[in-house]
């Protein structure tokens, strides 16, 4: 009759104890490592889908623009990164240039609200500095009609037809000027007046300046 075993010593008893209690631990730690990992990959799923929807609304807003200002712009691929990628570290990188993505378009936007001539200034000096710039030209013609004719031009051409050419092309430039790329802005009205005293103003100024420089 085989004997039975005998009582387990207390040492290895301890031992068993003590190998079970650190498998419990590191299956606690594989956990909630797991768990984190799942955590994270759901989390960076969530920002990547959000970036997504960024780029969408961002895609369709730069179409409707370009096609509201009638600029034209072919998207290019962009480079694939070599070697492995840390999602995290480029999820990161997209936002970043997302937001530069919506810096820029708030600033084009912007700009497609200016006048296309010295937009930094209003209607007003605008048109003072074209129509003054035709005037210039006018005295320069007519001060050359003076000179060429024994001081003594005729009055309709220089006095009635070259100061009307000047008006009528610095109107032309100032309301080409005046128009942005958004064709929903409305061209500000020329300042008429302004214009009509400056250019046919020039012959009597220039009638003042030569009376002047003779006495």
């Amino acid at each position: 009759m085989e004997a039975l075993p005998g009582p387990v010593p207390a040492r290895g008893w301890t031992e068993y104890t003590e190998y079970a209690r650190r498998l419990d631990e590191v299956r606690a730690q594989e956990n909630a490592r797991t768990a984190g990992i799942r955590e994270g990959a759901a989390e960076m799923s969530d920002h990547a889908d959000s970036l997504q929807a960024r780029l969408e609304t961002q895609r369709r807003g730069m179409s409707a623009f370009a096609q509201k200002t009638g600029l034209k712009f072919t998207p290019g691929a962009g480079a694939r990164p070599q070697g492995p990628v840390e999602p995290q570290t480029e999820l990161s990188q997209v936002a970043r240039l997302i937001d530069a993505a919506d810096r820029q378009g708030a600033d084009a936007a912007n700009r497609a609200l200016q006048p296309n001539l010295l937009p930094a200034s209003g209607p007003g000096m605008r048109g003072f500095a074209v129509y003054g710039v035709a005037a210039l030209a006018i005295m320069v013609i007519q001060l050359i009609g003076f000179l060429t004719t024994g001081n003594n031009p005729g009055f309709l051409q220089y006095g009635v037809i070259v100061p009307l050419l000047g008006f009528v092309i610095a109107s032309l430039v100032l309301r080409q000027g005046g128009k942005t790329l958004d064709p929903d802005v409305p061209a500000p009205a020329l300042p008429t007046r302004m214009g009509l005293l400056l250019c046919f103003g020039a012959l009597p100024v220039l009638f003042g300046v030569l009376v002047v420089l003779n006495r």
